[in-house]
Protein backbone atom coordinates (compact mmCIF):
# COMPACT_ATOMS: atom_id res chain seq x y z
CA UNK A 1 0.00 0.00 0.00
CA UNK A 2 2.75 2.18 0.58
CA UNK A 3 4.33 1.64 -2.17
CA UNK A 4 1.24 2.03 -4.46
CA UNK A 5 0.73 5.65 -2.25
CA UNK A 6 4.20 6.63 -3.11
CA UNK A 7 4.19 5.62 -6.75
CA UNK A 8 0.89 8.01 -7.34
CA UNK A 9 2.83 10.95 -5.67
CA UNK A 10 5.52 10.41 -7.97
CA UNK A 11 2.86 10.31 -10.92
CA UNK A 12 1.45 13.44 -9.65
CA UNK A 13 4.58 15.38 -9.60
CA UNK A 14 5.71 14.99 -13.08
CA UNK A 15 1.74 15.43 -14.07
CA UNK A 16 1.90 19.30 -12.44
CA UNK A 17 5.76 19.49 -13.79
CA UNK A 18 5.25 18.46 -17.42
CA UNK A 19 2.05 21.22 -17.12
CA UNK A 20 4.64 23.93 -16.00
CA UNK A 21 7.05 23.46 -18.65
CA UNK A 22 4.08 23.29 -21.25
CA UNK A 23 2.73 26.83 -19.83
CA UNK A 24 6.78 28.20 -20.12
CA UNK A 25 6.68 27.35 -23.43
CA UNK A 26 3.49 28.32 -24.58
CA UNK A 27 4.73 31.55 -22.87
CA UNK A 28 7.87 31.57 -24.80
CA UNK A 29 6.30 30.83 -28.06
CA UNK A 30 4.12 33.69 -27.26
CA UNK A 31 7.05 35.98 -26.37
CA UNK A 32 8.28 34.72 -29.68
CA UNK A 33 5.74 35.38 -31.79
CA UNK A 34 4.84 39.09 -30.52
CA UNK A 35 8.69 40.58 -30.90
CA UNK A 36 8.21 40.37 -34.35
CA UNK A 37 5.46 42.98 -33.77
CA UNK A 38 7.56 45.41 -31.88
CA UNK A 39 9.90 45.13 -34.46
CA UNK A 40 7.95 45.88 -36.92
CA UNK A 41 6.21 48.67 -35.31
CA UNK A 42 9.64 50.29 -34.50
CA UNK A 43 10.70 50.41 -38.36
CA UNK A 44 7.41 51.21 -39.30
CA UNK A 45 7.80 54.64 -37.35
CA UNK A 46 11.50 54.55 -38.75
CA UNK A 47 10.22 54.29 -42.32
CA UNK A 48 7.71 57.33 -41.93
CA UNK A 49 10.59 59.86 -40.33
CA UNK A 50 13.64 58.95 -41.68
CA UNK A 51 16.70 60.46 -40.95
CA UNK A 52 18.53 62.72 -43.28
CA UNK A 53 22.13 62.20 -44.68
CA UNK A 54 24.38 63.89 -43.72
CA UNK A 55 24.23 66.44 -47.04
CA UNK A 56 20.46 66.55 -46.52
CA UNK A 57 21.11 67.30 -42.89
CA UNK A 58 23.87 70.39 -43.29
CA UNK A 59 21.86 71.80 -45.41
CA UNK A 60 20.20 75.31 -45.11
CA UNK A 61 16.33 75.95 -45.59
CA UNK A 62 14.67 79.78 -45.95
CA UNK A 63 10.96 80.50 -45.95
CA UNK A 64 9.98 83.83 -47.74
CA UNK A 65 7.17 85.30 -45.31
CA UNK A 66 5.36 88.62 -45.34
CA UNK A 67 5.42 90.18 -41.68
CA UNK A 68 1.83 90.10 -41.73
CA UNK A 69 1.69 86.42 -42.32
CA UNK A 70 2.76 85.27 -39.17
CA UNK A 71 -0.35 82.37 -39.90
CA UNK A 72 1.66 81.00 -42.72
CA UNK A 73 5.12 81.26 -40.66
CA UNK A 74 3.75 79.20 -37.94
CA UNK A 75 1.68 76.49 -40.44
CA UNK A 76 4.38 75.64 -42.33
CA UNK A 77 7.00 75.51 -38.86
CA UNK A 78 4.37 72.93 -37.74
CA UNK A 79 3.93 70.78 -40.92
CA UNK A 80 8.02 70.71 -40.71
CA UNK A 81 7.99 69.62 -37.12
CA UNK A 82 5.41 66.94 -38.21
CA UNK A 83 7.17 65.62 -41.21
CA UNK A 84 11.26 66.92 -41.22
CA UNK A 85 12.30 67.36 -37.48
CA UNK A 86 15.24 68.02 -38.67
CA UNK A 87 14.44 71.23 -41.12
CA UNK A 88 16.06 74.21 -40.04
CA UNK A 89 14.34 77.06 -41.10
CA UNK A 90 15.17 80.46 -41.42
CA UNK A 91 12.36 83.35 -42.25
CA UNK A 92 13.36 85.99 -44.75
CA UNK A 93 11.24 89.09 -45.04
CA UNK A 94 9.40 89.02 -47.84
CA UNK A 95 9.19 91.58 -50.33
CA UNK A 96 6.42 94.31 -49.75
CA UNK A 97 6.19 95.54 -53.32
CA UNK A 98 3.31 98.52 -52.75
CA UNK A 99 5.21 99.80 -49.49
CA UNK A 100 8.45 99.00 -50.87
CA UNK A 101 9.03 98.28 -54.90
CA UNK A 102 12.18 96.82 -56.00
CA UNK A 103 14.17 99.07 -58.25
CA UNK A 104 13.69 98.50 -62.26
CA UNK A 105 17.21 97.11 -62.53
CA UNK A 106 16.05 93.67 -60.21
CA UNK A 107 12.48 93.70 -61.18
CA UNK A 108 10.79 95.53 -64.70
CA UNK A 109 7.43 97.41 -64.57
CA UNK A 110 5.95 95.95 -67.65
CA UNK A 111 6.75 92.68 -68.85
CA UNK A 112 5.45 90.71 -72.28
CA UNK A 113 3.76 87.48 -72.77
CA UNK A 114 5.10 86.53 -76.04
CA UNK A 115 7.19 83.78 -74.74
CA UNK A 116 4.23 82.57 -72.89
CA UNK A 117 2.03 82.78 -76.34
CA UNK A 118 4.83 80.85 -78.14
CA UNK A 119 4.30 77.68 -75.52
CA UNK A 120 0.91 78.05 -74.34
CA UNK A 121 -1.94 78.37 -76.70
CA UNK A 122 -3.74 79.81 -74.46
CA UNK A 123 -2.27 82.94 -74.06
CA UNK A 124 -2.06 86.39 -76.72
CA UNK A 125 1.00 88.03 -76.85
CA UNK A 126 0.29 91.04 -74.47
CA UNK A 127 2.26 94.05 -72.95
CA UNK A 128 0.71 93.78 -69.36
CA UNK A 129 2.13 95.76 -65.82
CA UNK A 130 3.24 93.37 -63.75
CA UNK A 131 0.98 93.54 -60.54
CA UNK A 132 2.87 94.94 -57.07
CA UNK A 133 2.63 91.69 -56.03
CA UNK A 134 4.62 89.92 -58.40
CA UNK A 135 7.23 92.31 -58.60
CA UNK A 136 7.59 91.68 -54.49
CA UNK A 137 7.67 88.01 -55.07
CA UNK A 138 10.35 88.55 -58.00
CA UNK A 139 12.73 90.07 -55.70
CA UNK A 140 11.39 88.33 -52.71
CA UNK A 141 13.16 85.08 -54.37
CA UNK A 142 16.16 87.92 -55.55
CA UNK A 143 17.30 88.08 -51.89
CA UNK A 144 16.97 83.87 -51.96
CA UNK A 145 19.30 84.10 -54.35
CA UNK A 146 21.70 87.04 -53.19
CA UNK A 147 22.22 84.21 -49.82
CA UNK A 148 22.63 81.02 -52.10
CA UNK A 149 25.31 82.95 -54.29
CA UNK A 150 27.62 83.09 -51.19
CA UNK A 151 27.42 80.12 -49.93
CA UNK A 152 29.04 77.23 -50.88
CA UNK A 153 26.40 74.56 -51.00
CA UNK A 154 22.40 73.89 -52.38
CA UNK A 155 20.26 76.35 -50.30
CA UNK A 156 16.37 75.34 -50.00
CA UNK A 157 13.81 77.83 -50.85
CA UNK A 158 10.26 77.94 -50.10
CA UNK A 159 7.50 80.07 -49.63
CA UNK A 160 5.28 80.25 -46.79
CA UNK A 161 2.13 78.28 -48.26
CA UNK A 162 4.35 75.06 -48.82
CA UNK A 163 3.48 72.19 -46.63
CA UNK A 164 6.55 70.12 -45.63
CA UNK A 165 4.68 66.35 -47.04
CA UNK A 166 5.73 63.09 -44.91
CA UNK A 167 7.43 61.88 -48.24
CA UNK A 168 9.93 65.04 -48.05
CA UNK A 169 13.11 63.46 -46.35
CA UNK A 170 12.69 60.37 -48.40
CA UNK A 171 12.37 61.81 -51.86
CA UNK A 172 14.75 64.69 -51.09
CA UNK A 173 17.49 62.48 -50.30
CA UNK A 174 16.63 60.00 -53.52
CA UNK A 175 16.56 63.12 -55.41
CA UNK A 176 20.19 64.03 -54.38
CA UNK A 177 22.32 60.66 -54.92
CA UNK A 178 20.18 60.36 -58.43
CA UNK A 179 20.73 64.33 -59.77
CA UNK A 180 24.14 64.92 -62.02
CA UNK A 181 27.09 67.02 -60.13
CA UNK A 182 26.29 69.67 -62.63
CA UNK A 183 22.32 70.17 -61.20
CA UNK A 184 21.62 74.12 -60.74
CA UNK A 185 18.29 73.61 -59.17
CA UNK A 186 15.59 70.61 -57.98
CA UNK A 187 11.88 71.52 -58.15
CA UNK A 188 10.57 69.52 -54.98
CA UNK A 189 6.86 70.02 -56.48
CA UNK A 190 5.34 67.82 -58.50
CA UNK A 191 3.79 71.21 -60.57
CA UNK A 192 4.79 70.93 -64.42
CA UNK A 193 2.86 73.03 -67.27
CA UNK A 194 3.29 70.06 -69.78
CA UNK A 195 4.33 66.67 -69.43
CA UNK A 196 7.21 65.47 -67.71
CA UNK A 197 9.95 62.43 -68.28
CA UNK A 198 11.34 60.01 -65.50
CA UNK A 199 14.98 60.41 -64.90
CA UNK A 200 15.61 58.75 -61.94
CA UNK A 201 13.79 56.70 -59.29
CA UNK A 202 11.92 59.75 -57.82
CA UNK A 203 14.01 62.71 -60.39
CA UNK A 204 12.20 64.03 -63.26
CA UNK A 205 12.94 66.21 -66.01
CA UNK A 206 10.59 69.08 -66.19
CA UNK A 207 8.87 70.52 -69.33
CA UNK A 208 8.12 73.47 -67.79
CA UNK A 209 7.98 74.24 -63.85
CA UNK A 210 5.32 75.74 -61.95
CA UNK A 211 5.29 77.64 -59.06
CA UNK A 212 7.92 78.67 -56.94
CA UNK A 213 6.28 76.88 -53.61
CA UNK A 214 9.79 74.86 -53.25
CA UNK A 215 12.62 74.33 -54.78
CA UNK A 216 16.49 73.24 -53.78
CA UNK A 217 18.83 76.18 -55.74
CA UNK A 218 22.73 75.37 -55.70
CA UNK A 219 25.30 78.35 -55.87
CA UNK A 220 25.73 78.69 -59.67
CA UNK A 221 22.63 78.68 -60.50
CA UNK A 222 21.86 81.42 -58.21
CA UNK A 223 24.37 83.29 -59.93
CA UNK A 224 23.03 82.61 -63.23
CA UNK A 225 19.80 83.80 -62.74
CA UNK A 226 21.25 86.86 -60.93
CA UNK A 227 23.27 87.82 -64.41
CA UNK A 228 19.92 87.54 -66.38
CA UNK A 229 18.44 90.65 -64.63
CA UNK A 230 16.37 92.55 -64.90
CA UNK A 231 13.01 89.88 -64.20
CA UNK A 232 11.34 90.38 -66.83
CA UNK A 233 8.58 87.65 -66.35
CA UNK A 234 6.74 86.93 -63.12
CA UNK A 235 9.59 85.52 -60.97
CA UNK A 236 7.90 82.00 -61.76
CA UNK A 237 8.18 82.35 -65.39
CA UNK A 238 11.27 83.84 -65.35
CA UNK A 239 12.18 80.86 -63.99
CA UNK A 240 11.24 78.31 -66.02
CA UNK A 241 11.80 80.29 -69.17
CA UNK A 242 15.43 80.04 -68.80
CA UNK A 243 15.40 76.56 -67.48
CA UNK A 244 13.39 75.72 -70.63
CA UNK A 245 16.25 77.54 -72.54
CA UNK A 246 18.96 75.58 -70.80
CA UNK A 247 20.65 77.96 -68.86
CA UNK A 248 20.43 76.07 -65.45
CA UNK A 249 19.83 72.23 -65.46
CA UNK A 250 16.97 71.70 -63.98
CA UNK A 251 14.93 68.44 -62.59
CA UNK A 252 11.69 68.15 -60.24
CA UNK A 253 10.88 65.18 -58.14
CA UNK A 254 7.83 62.46 -57.92
CA UNK A 255 6.39 61.72 -55.34
CA UNK A 256 6.45 65.53 -54.26
CA UNK A 257 8.07 66.42 -51.20
CA UNK A 258 6.49 69.68 -50.41
CA UNK A 259 2.97 71.19 -52.18
CA UNK A 260 0.74 74.48 -51.22
CA UNK A 261 -1.37 74.96 -48.39
CA UNK A 262 -4.37 75.76 -51.40
CA UNK A 263 -5.35 74.86 -54.95
CA UNK A 264 -3.99 77.07 -57.44
CA UNK A 265 -4.64 81.02 -56.99
CA UNK A 266 -6.43 80.33 -54.11
CA UNK A 267 -6.14 82.78 -51.09
CA UNK A 268 -2.70 84.14 -52.71
CA UNK A 269 -1.22 87.58 -52.11
CA UNK A 270 -0.01 87.82 -55.18
CA UNK A 271 -2.29 88.62 -57.88
CA UNK A 272 -1.45 87.25 -62.00
CA UNK A 273 -1.03 89.81 -64.27
CA UNK A 274 -1.05 87.12 -67.00
CA UNK A 275 -4.48 86.29 -66.18
CA UNK A 276 -5.64 89.51 -68.87
CA UNK A 277 -3.51 87.57 -71.56
CA UNK A 278 -5.56 84.92 -71.66
CA UNK A 279 -7.75 84.13 -75.05
CA UNK A 280 -10.88 83.80 -72.61
CA UNK A 281 -10.34 87.15 -71.03
CA UNK A 282 -12.90 89.86 -71.77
Amino acid sequence: MAVARVKRTVSKHKQVSSALVARSRSAKALMGKQMPLKKKTASAASAAKPSPSSTLGQMKAVVINLKSREDRWQGLQKSAAKNAPWLKLERIDAVDGRETPPPAADVVKTWSTERLAKLFHWYRSKNIPMSPGERGCCASHLKAWRICARMQKPLIVLEDDAVVLPSFTKTLQQALREAPKDIGALWITSKDRGTRKRAGKVLMEPSYVWTTVGYVIWPEAAKAFIKLLPMDMPVDNFMAWHIKEGTVKTFSVLPAAVRQANTWNIGSDVPHSDDVAMWNSA
